[in-house]
């Protein structure tokens, strides 16, 4: 009796973990800067806090769902930030152009010492 029990405890217990699945379906994409390939950009789902990089190709795949927030980052280019919409997920594919991260300096003047 103690068997059965636990049998049914635990198929139970297994029936609810897997009952709240993820709705998140895979997105694929590409990250371009002036059409060349932007390799090891960060893109991260804000929403549910999982992230990946883009390979030597700037492809990358994300698990995204309606609404989610997509950032991508990176060292040498300014931070990107796309909303999925249902039209992105219809076609389940993104194309993404970031733009320069530009760092001015101050001005240095030198000269000669006496």
């Amino acid at each position: 009796m103690k068997f059965k029990l636990l049998f049914i405890l635990s198929l139970f217990c297994i029936a609810i973990a897997t009952s709240q699945g993820d709705e998140r379906i895979i997105l694929r994409g590409k990250v371009l800067y002036r059409n060349v390939n932007v390799p090891n950009e960060n893109v991260i789902n804000s929403t549910s806090q999982r992230a990946t990089i883009t390979n030597d190709n700037g492809e990358f795949s994300i698990r995204v769902k309606l609404d989610d927030e997509i950032v991508f980052t990176s060292i040498n280019y300014q931070i990107e930030v796309v909303k999925i919409t249902q039209q992105i997920l219809d076609n389940n594919r993104l194309v993404v152009e970031v733009n320069e991260k530009v760092t001015q300096l101050d001005e240095v003047v030198v000269s000669p010492e006496n």
